[in-house]
């Protein structure tokens, strides 16, 4: 009897531990276009009026501060190396592109598989944080936390950003 529960207590011991996993590595850095936008306006934890924005459309806020008050999906790209988020694209005569709009960007709260973090950067003064919903090896998924600094984009409201990598 003394070894059916030793017995019993070993296999409740190693079948209740959980296996440990390392935070996966973001993906972020690359070049990506805008390919779609959801506006949702959000009241008591429920997600009502949302709005769609599909390639040929374009989102305007005109409460928001350029670059970020005019995204022409389907066309506007983004450019994420290791700490720098780049926008409004300029080609030059060689082939190659320069970035008119430069910041430093960090990630936040990175702990777990499970919880990707938050991409936090300053944009023409204000302070933007978006949370890193996906990332897989072509697209990233960014969604407005909804509280951004002085409330540009307004509390209860966010826009979820779905990009797709176009370069490398």
């Amino acid at each position: 009897m003394k070894r059916f529960v030793y017995i019993l207590s070993l296999l409740f011991l190693l079948s209740s531990c959980r296996k440990y996993e390392l935070p996966t590595l973001l993906s972020l850095s690359g070049e990506y276009v805008i390919d779609k936008i959801t506006y949702s306006q959000i009241n008591n934890s429920v997600s009502t009026n949302d709005i769609v924005y599909l390639p040929g459309d374009t989102y305007f806020n005109p409460s928001e501060r350029f670059p970020m008050d005019n995204i022409k999906v389907g066309s506007t790209k983004w450019h994420l190396d290791y700490s720098v988020i780049s926008m409004c694209p300029i080609l030059t005569g060689t082939g190659s592109t320069m970035w008119a709009k430069q910041y430093y960007y960090e990630v936040i709260n990175h702990n777990s598989n499970y919880d990707l973090g938050y991409l936090d950067f300053n944009c023409e003064g204000f302070r933007r944080m978006f949370k890193i919903v996906d990332d897989q090896a072509e697209s990233i998924t960014l969604r407005s936390t909804g509280a951004w600094g002085y409330a540009q984009i307004g509390y209860n409201k966010s826009i979820t950003l779905h990009l797709t990598r176009v370069g490398p």
